[in-house]
């Protein structure tokens, strides 16, 4: 009988002393964190609404957690003496050695969406998912596609019951371990597609920007060797309800066929160039990443790239 009491209370402590290193340790341990979030089915959406109601309470107590949340972006949150709780919600998915955690952050009466990046088991970056602004004439809601590509959304309510819309779409990069701007369309105005390799060098012969519209390119820069060039496209119905984006390396498989392909991503893209045109063919496995409303398939033609302005001649006054 003392032998059954005593392995009980060894079991008992043990459960405690989990559960202690769990929640409430100083340390950080990456599998007891990755286990706190369930998955989440992409696409993904959350609103200001949705976050202020969210009912989640699976708090992660670690000090060297805290640390992950860089002083810049504290400060701007929340203020840089602010005490944070942080709170799981799910995990979006895994791509390659990256998986995205997507946590609320709450102090006082402010509540904020983060997207915590961990590379394999290490802390990569963290973005700010939703940051609702607490205006009354507006609301917000972010969306993550199926390729991971994020879109923050804002409606604004005008007299006579009129929304205006503005939006920013987000796209990760891997080599800079973060998500970087690729699209901004602010209230009112028109969409604007920032190109993240437009100042690489564009000397061979075809490099280029090819494209449909302003917001269905294909961009071609010069590689690390001439049978390598450096890929960026991205794609948009004509809503922008769907996206799709790739950035990476294609190789010349002839003179006039290239091909994408990549350890990891399921994605294959072939490449015909013709002329001043560019033909682009999902091989296979693309749909992870894009919309199911939107293709990288198609035909795209290449832009004149712009004459450098002349310098301005300065004039002496007499």
């Amino acid at each position: 009988m003392f032998r059954i009491g005593l392995v009980l209370c060894l079991v008992i402590f043990a459960c405690k002393d989990k559960k202690a290193e769990t929640e409430e340790g100083d340390g950080f341990s990456y599998g007891k964190f990755s286990e706190l979030f369930r998955p989440l089915t992409l696409p993904y959406q959350l609103t200001d609404t949705g976050l202020n109601n969210n009912k989640d309470t699976t708090s992660i107590r670690s000090a060297v957690f805290a640390n992950f949340l860089p002083d810049s972006i504290k400060s701007k949150l929340f203020g840089k003496e602010s005490k944070i709780k942080y709170i799981a919600i799910g995990q979006l998915k895994s791509t390659g050695d990256n998986n995205f955690y997507l946590l609320k952050a709450v102090s006082g009466n402010k509540k904020i969406a983060l997207l915590y990046i961990f590379e394999k088991e290490n802390f990569s970056s963290v973005f700010p998912f939703l940051v609702p602004d607490n205006d009354p004439a507006t609301s917000q809601s972010t969306v993550a596609d199926r390729s991971l590509s994020i879109t923050k959304n804002i409606f604004l309510r005008q007299p006579g019951n009129v929304i205006a819309e503005g939006k920013e779409v987000y796209g990760y990069d891997a080599e800079m371990k973060q998500f970087t701007l690729v699209l901004t369309n602010p209230i009112g105005g028109y969409s604007e597609l920032t190109n993240p390799i437009d100042t690489f060098p564009r000397k061979h012969k075809l490099a280029g920007d090819y494209g449909k519209d302003k917001t269905n390119i294909v961009s071609i820069r010069d590689g690390r060797n001439p049978n390598q060039l450096l890929l960026y496209i991205h794609v948009e119905n004509e809503d922008g309800s769907c996206t799709g984006e790739v950035k990476g390396d294609i190789l010349l498989t002839s003179p006039t066929t290239a091909i994408y392909r990549q350890g990891g991503d399921p994605c294959v893209l072939s490449f015909r160039f013709s002329g001043s045109t560019i033909t682009v063919k999902e091989d296979e496995g693309c749909g992870s990443r894009r919309g199911l409303d939107c293709s990288f398939d198609g035909s795209y033609n290449k832009k004149k790239q712009p004459k450098p302005k002349p310098p301005v001649k300065k004039t002496v006054g007499k």
